[in-house]
């Protein structure tokens, strides 16, 4: 028979407020005690590279300082949604550099390794005061907001209704001025048909007059124009 509990169970809250203070105080404690353990490696090993013992110690704070100082930069740029790959390859680049160092360190190499791993460290000087300038400027000036781009919308397509037009009434005529054309206006009678006329008398035509010829000379036939242009031809019964 399994008892259920009277109340709620005290438990830890994994995202409580306390488990987040106490990993990072323990996360501090390791960084210290790691980079207390590495300085004096990486003090040792950067005399190797010509350094004067009184600049050694500077080595070590620009090995592990830079580690720490790329890892926050990653995890703020991925806070703000940008990219930080970069800045992972930085803290993965130089954390190889201190294991190297210190392995080499702990390890008795020949003279050759420990040049060049004095060589490697010395160079990484000036590296790392630039990709911490970079780092630095991407933290502190903030980006131009880029507007955002408006959605282009179709237009909604406008009905234009068609107006009905309705007929136009005739106007009333204004009783002043109708009375006042009616009075200029003679009054139209039809007229009476006229007395059917009685039919004129027709006219007879004159009668043509036949041409008066003298009784003292006959007429003279007429001569065809051919026959009075040959010469020597004459008709019969034609005097001259």
């Amino acid at each position: 028979m399994t008892r259920t509990p009277a109340g709620p169970v005290a438990r830890i809250a994994a995202d409580s407020r306390p488990v987040l203070v106490f990993t990072v105080a323990l996360t501090v404690a390791v960084a210290l005690a790691s980079f207390a353990l590495s300085f004096a490696s990486l003090r040792d090993a950067a005399t190797w590279g010509r350094v004067p013992g009184t600049l050694a110690f500077l080595v070590p704070v620009v090995i592990d300082a830079s580690v720490l100082v790329y890892g926050l930069v990653a995890l703020v740029l991925r806070a703000r949604g940008r990219s930080s790959a970069w800045a992972w390859t930085l803290m993965l680049g130089f954390t190889v550099v201190s294991i190297g160092a210190n392995a080499a360190h702990a390890y008795d190499v020949p003279e050759e390794v420990k040049v060049l791993v004095g060589v490697v460290l010395v160079a990484l000087a000036p590296l790392s005061v630039l990709t911490s300038t970079h780092a630095l400027a991407s933290l502190v000036v903030a980006d131009e907001p880029v507007p955002a781009a408006e959605p282009i919308t179709a237009p909604e397509p406008v009905s234009v209704g068609v107006a009905e037009v309705a007929p136009a009434a005739d106007p009333e005529p204004v009783p002043a001025i109708a009375a006042a054309s009616e009075a200029s206006t003679p009054a139209v009678t039809d007229p009476e048909p006229a007395p059917a006329s009685e039919s004129a008398p027709a006219v007879e035509p004159a009668p043509v007059l036949a041409p008066l010829r003298s009784s003292s000379r006959p007429a003279r036939p007429r001569v065809p124009a051919m026959q009075q242009a040959l010469p020597g031809l004459e008709m019969s019964g034609v005097t001259a």
